[in-house]
């Protein structure tokens, strides 16, 4: 059985693209004018889209016309901004995944499958549990009456929860949450005693409070943020041509969607201020400088700078060996590689650079831990702290 590949080009000697593969008896690779980057593929011609469909279809995909998507309708975006856009125009897609049971070992459908006491459908045996005895539930009481207490939260163990009557049971202990510790948790708690009772089973205390299935925020006492330690009595694994793989496994022949580009509607694209946003948004990674940590440390690495290179080779106008060269030279953090690219692509770049309340954290962190802040951090935590929403983020989570 040989193996598909949708794209593979050779840069200086080594193979620069990332490979996907799909087990079929002939290589996709006649297939002229399709272009896989980051697992997508962009399509340079109305004539090579077609010969793409009558592969993928051949393999067994289902293929969306996103054109038709009830979201483009809903938000009423034309069909004609999708395509000068360089939206995604379509969604191919491979149904491969399955549940096994690990009481029965049979194939069954993964819908639902981790919904708390799911069943088996051919031999009955529960597959997963949410929450158990001994479950930790890390969550916040939902606030209402205009009830404001900031971002605030709690850990508690499970005893056990009554979906049908829709009560979460926990034992009374209280642990630290992520935003709050010691005293704080307990001051919380106590603050919040409307929204859950005492009661006793056994001889044991134990805390009630509402909790749905399925959850509702309008009912609920609580959100959880996290949720540890579930029972699973199944697992999920992909199948093709009758072999089962693991779920993670990097052998599976197939990649399960693919969005695929209509590139001939805006390719190539021109030098422009924002231009450096749609080469590293091809390469999966994020154009907004602030996004990344400030203090240097490297964030593209190579693969994403063959993933870029792919995209400025054969959907920009940009030099290619200018950009090499280029490249070869810029610095490997977020925000020094996309202001290296931005300034590539165009005389005066627009740089999106909106500190958050992630960067005042990151910076009073290290401040409080004896590190030295470069520049660059500390430029971000004072531009996110004089920003009125991100610092009352930040201070909304020390509130009582």
């Amino acid at each position: 059985m040989k193996s598909l590949y949708i794209y593979s080009k050779q840069v200086g000697g080594g193979d620069i693209s990332e490979v996907v593969k799909i087990e079929r008896r002939e290589m996709l690779e006649k297939i002229k004018d399709v272009v896989e980057i980051c697992g997508d593929l962009y399509v340079k011609s109305q004539s090579a889209l077609e010969s793409l469909f009558d592969e993928l279809r051949r393999v067994g995909y289902q293929i969306d016309n996103l054109r038709e998507a009830d979201y483009r309708k809903k938000d009423g975006v034309s069909v004609e901004t999708m395509e000068k856009n360089g939206w995604s125009l379509w969604f191919a897609h491979i149904d491969v995944r399955r549940g096994k049971c690990a009481s029965c070992n049979g194939l069954i459908d993964v819908c639902g499958i981790q919904s708390h006491g799911h069943k088996c459908e051919l031999c009955g045996a529960v597959t997963y549990y949410d929450i158990i005895d001994g479950t930790r539930v890390q969550f916040s009481f939902i606030q209402r009456n205009g009830d404001d207490s900031g971002i605030a939260d709690i850990t508690m163990k499970a005893k056990r929860w009554d979906t049908e009557a829709g009560y979460l049971y926990f034992y009374p202990e209280i642990f630290d949450g992520l935003w709050l510790q010691g005293e704080r948790v307990k001051q919380y708690f106590e603050t919040n005693k409307d929204k859950w009772e005492e009661v006793e089973e056994d001889g044991k205390k134990l805390i009630r409070v509402i909790y749905p299935q399925p959850w509702n925020r309008k009912v609920s006492a609580i959100e959880p943020s996290d949720i540890s330690r579930h029972y699973f009595n199944h697992k999920i694994v992909r199948v093709w041509e009758n072999k089962e793989y693991d779920d993670c496994s990097s052998d599976f022949p197939l990649s399960e969607s693919m969005s695929i580009y209509e590139a001939w509607h805006w390719a190539p694209l021109k030098r422009s201020p924002r231009l450096h946003e749609k080469i590293i948004g091809a390469a999966g990674m994020v154009s907004r400088c602030s996004y990344y940590y400030q203090d240097g440390r490297p964030a593209f690495y190579d693969l994403y700078l063959q993933r870029m290179r792919l995209f400025v080779e054969h959907f920009t106008e940009l030099n290619l060996d200018a950009w090499d060269r280029m490249i070869r030279r810029a610095e490997r953090s977020g925000p020094g590689m996309i202001m290296t690219i931005a300034r590539f692509c165009h005389d005066k770049p627009e740089v999106d650079n909106s500190p958050n309340f992630g960067n005042i954290l990151v910076g009073l962190g290290k401040a409080l831990d004896g590190q030295k802040l470069i520049d660059g951090e500390m430029t971000a935590m004072v531009d996110a702290i004089k920003d009125p929403r991100e610092s009352e983020k930040f201070f909304g989570v020390f509130r009582k």
